[in-house]
């Protein structure tokens, strides 16, 4: 089988941080390359240096013999490599047959041809076995079907050499997952190329030929599917195993219980989900993309409440419907997303900072700003916030820097139950390391910490208990010195 695409000693040096270091891969034409590592390994760097989106520091990358020191969007997309992302991206008032042939629409006469455009759109999603009008608009489609229009449009529109699939199965339900494998295997049969990347070591023992292991920007291993099962997989990437280490030994009674949760379910997110949090403890929920950790956070702040379940708090059973109730209870949320749902860019690091606590500095008639700045200061100091002064736009701090002003500006409120959704996404290892230290030190010891990470490590380092979750329901439970990482990573797999 010939090579197609060939990665030569690729690094990706960012500052503070070394994404890649010299990672060569070489992927057959006609096969289904799979690419799997931890968080942090380099997958995301290096699918954006193949795909023309990043450009590397060093290394060489040769396409069918053809030599690049680096591609840019339109070369890659003019050697014939397209890329399907993590998240659908689709212009939402275009229709379907829109978003599959833009920005080349079919043309009659130098006039867009609807008819042999809709016919044609019809024809490959019947021949997918997929039922959409292709007169809808991509807003009122669900994100599975969305993430399936962009893979047929890769591979059938563009008609691509080289398909990057980067994670683009985990958005999909189980009937549109069976599809997706369906187009996969018809594009192999027709001589494309597929690098496919999951977190699932499952998946891609039974949809690719091959599979690369990435672990701290180093390639590992490149191995035969046929010649691995899952838990040969989950060694390579996780290499030796890491135990809880032992930060802290607890012992709870049922006088210590801060937060139950009760048959949590929400339909086609989480079902049947209860548990405790001890006050005082560090408990973290592990769980693959889709596994239902963000929605179960957002359901205990009210932000979407569940179906059906309740809480209690200190013995007093509740739901919330809001989050300014679940507020008022003394719950703090630190969302995923910090840039859209944990700052206001526009404002100030002081003014960020003291957003959650605003009625401490109220006088009859204004907020005093003395004391606003004297609290600011204060929290900057203690939370090793780094920026030129308090008055430094939050947009212009460092990705770690922003991640501990929220975290900085929810503990200021002093709340109870710190519900903390991946507090360590996005950032570098000395911020990481940084934000870990803060959970563990300096949040209020009374309270109780609910955590997710992007990496088991994390979670390892810091945590009491790890509640495991797969496809939205507990299925294990341990204690700290219980477990090491490969046997946790085992277990989110299911």
């Amino acid at each position: 089988m010939d090579t197609i695409l060939t990665l030569k000693n690729i690094s990706k040096i960012y500052p503070g941080t070394i994404a890649l270091r010299k990672v060569n891969i070489e992927i057959k034409k006609g096969e289904v390359h799979g690419l799997i590592g931890k968080n942090g390994a380099g997958k995301s760097t290096l699918v954006g240096i193949i795909a023309g989106m990043v450009t590397p520091t060093e290394g060489e990358i040769f396409l069918e013999g053809k030599k690049f020191t680096t591609l840019s969007r339109i070369s890659s997309r003019r050697e014939k490599i397209s890329i399907v992302p993590q998240e659908p991206q689709m212009v939402l008032e275009a229709t379907v047959a829109e978003n599959l042939f833009m920005p080349d629409y079919i043309k009659k006469h130098g006039r867009v041809d609807w008819k042999e455009m809709n016919q044609q759109t019809e024809k490959m999603i019947k021949a997918a076995e997929i039922s959409i009008d292709v007169r809808k608009k991509a807003r009122d489609l669900t994100v599975s079907e969305q993430q399936l229009l962009l893979v047929l449009k890769a591979c059938y529109v563009e008609n691509s050499k080289i398909i990057i699939l980067d994670e683009a199965s985990a958005s999909l339900s189980h009937q549109d997952q069976k599809i997706l494998y369906r187009i996969i295997e018809d594009k192999k049969q027709k001589g494309g190329t597929i690098l496919f990347i999951s977190h699932r070591t499952d998946e891609l023992l039974d949809v690719c030929d091959r599979v690369t292991v990435l672990r701290d920007g180093r390639t590992m291993e490149t191995k035969d599917c046929a010649d691995l099962d899952m838990e040969k997989l989950a060694g390579m990437i996780v290499g030796e195993g890491f135990k809880f280490r032992s930060y802290r030994e607890k012992e709870h009674s049922d006088h210590d219980v801060l937060l139950k949760v009760e048959n949590f379910t929400r339909y086609g997110a989480y079902k049947d989900v209860s548990f405790d949090l001890y006050q005082g403890e560090i408990l973290g929920l592990a769980g693959l993309r889709g596994s239902g950790r963000t929605e179960i956070l957002k359901g205990i702040a009210g932000i979407e409440p569940p179906d059906i379940g309740e809480i209690e708090i200190k013995g007093l059973k509740t739901r919330f419907r809001r989050p300014s109730q679940s507020a008022k209870a003394g719950i703090a949320y630190l969302p995923e997303d910090r840039e859209s749902e944990g700052l206001i860019s526009i404002l100030s690091v002081k003014e960020n900072l003291v957003l959650n606590s605003l009625k401490k500095f109220a006088k009859v008639f204004h907020v005093s700003n003395k004391d606003e700045r004297a609290f600011a200061y204060d929290l900057v100091k203690k939370f090793e916030v780094k920026t030129a002064t308090i008055e430094q736009e939050v947009n212009q701090l460092s990705g770690g820097n922003k991640q501990k002003v929220v975290v900085s500006r929810i503990a200021a409120a002093e709340p109870k139950i710190f519900l903390l959704d991946e507090p360590t996404r996005g950032v570098d290892i000395s911020a990481k390391d940084s934000i870990l230290h803060i959970i563990k030190e300096k949040l209020d010891k009374d309270a109780g910490v609910i955590i997710t990470a992007p990496g088991l490590e994390d979670l390892l380092l810091i945590c009491d208990r790890i509640l495991v979750l797969y496809k939205g329901q507990i299925v294990k439970e341990y204690h700290r010195g219980q477990v090491d990482e490969k046997e946790l990573f085992m277990a989110i797999q299911g």
